[in-house]
């Protein structure tokens, strides 16, 4: 069924000449009308569309203006049938899309008994983070490492972001303190800050991480998983354990207002930054593994050890660890 679109002026106008004027001549009604030709034609046949015109039974072959009391209940009956004929499209599209994503989760997805499902390909983490966002009703609790989405990804979430806000969902979300580093990722936080999400910073964090009403955990960038890979999981037990480790890290986070200030340390103190490196550092983790927790490159984060041990005048990371210890800043 062709679409009702609004009268315009145009159309109006030539209507008006035709009511008033008994004129059907297109040539004639261009000068009454103050148009050309063809933009007169285009409007006659439209209003012969929309039946406001008709066959004129006194002259053959010309139009007559159809009562505009008449041509109103005619339009307002097009309406209806337009509007009928819509609800019966999307009750059609909603049932094939239903019983599509029924097919789509019971065929396309390696599911486990425990819940737990296995996702790899950027596509699939993809639509699983969007139907967790768009299905979600209470809260959304995310953890943002460093390597996040790219501008276009962070762009194309804002409307399911959008529409959680809107229906009240709460969302907190850490990220990374190396995110004042990066633009788009600091300027994606301002956006939700600026829409009443809670945002807070930490120094380093163990994974990527959403959940969504407590009720699913995505998990990704765990410690020898591939970057095209996560892990849903769907076991309640679990998704209270990440609630719990969402908690504690949000407990001692640091609020982004504070943390994007960018603050420099006083001579001989340490930035948060600074003592997470320290503590891993003393923990035996290699330089890729403190990088990657810290949000920072390789490169980053060896020229902070060696400006580190300068400042502790240390000739190895041992004697480093052990000076650090002395100092209390481990």
């Amino acid at each position: 069924m062709p679409e009702v679109s609004p009268l315009d002026q145009q159309t109006l106008n030539v209507y008006r000449a035709v009511l008033f004027h008994k004129e059907h001549d297109p040539h004639k009604l261009a000068r009454l009308v103050r148009s050309d030709s063809d933009a007169v034609k285009a409007a006659i046949a439209r209003l012969t569309e929309l039946s406001l015109l008709a066959p004129s039974r006194d002259t053959p072959g010309a139009l007559r203006a159809v009562d505009p009391s008449l041509g109103m209940k005619v339009l307002f009956q097009r309406e209806q049938d337009e509007l009928a004929w819509r609800k019966h499209r999307i009750e059609q599209n909603r049932v094939a899309l239903a019983a599509l994503a029924a097919e789509y989760m019971a065929e396309s997805r390696t599911g486990s008994a425990d819940g737990t499902e296995q996702l790899d390909g950027i596509d699939d983490i993809r639509n699983c983070l969007e139907s967790l966002t768009e299905s979600c009703q209470r809260e959304l609790l995310a953890f943002h490492t460093a390597g996040g989405p790219a501008e276009k990804s962070i762009e194309a979430t804002r409307p399911l972001n959008e529409r959680a806000l809107a229906r009240a969902v709460r969302s907190r979300s850490i990220f990374i303190h190396s995110i004042t580093r990066d633009r788009a990722t600091r300027a994606h936080a301002q956006w939700m800050a600026a829409h009443d999400c809670e945002i807070r910073t930490a120094p380093s964090l163990p994974m990527r991480l959403l959940i969504a009403d407590t009720t699913a955990a995505l998990v990704s960038g765990l410690p020898g998983q591939k970057a095209t890979s996560a892990l849903l999981f769907r076991s309640r037990p679990v998704v209270l354990a990440m609630r719990a480790l969402f908690d504690a890290y949000w407990d001692h986070a640091s609020p982004f207002d504070q943390a994007a200030s960018s603050r420099e340390a006083e001579p001989g103190e340490l930035t948060p930054q600074e003592r997470k490196l320290l503590q891993l550092l003393a923990t035996g983790l290699t330089d890729d593994a403190v990088a990657r927790a810290l949000g920072i490159g390789v490169r980053t984060e060896r020229r902070m050890v060696a400006e580190l041990m300068e400042r502790l005048r240390a000739s190895s990371r041992f004697e480093a660890g052990v000076r650090a210890s002395r100092r209390q800043w481990i």
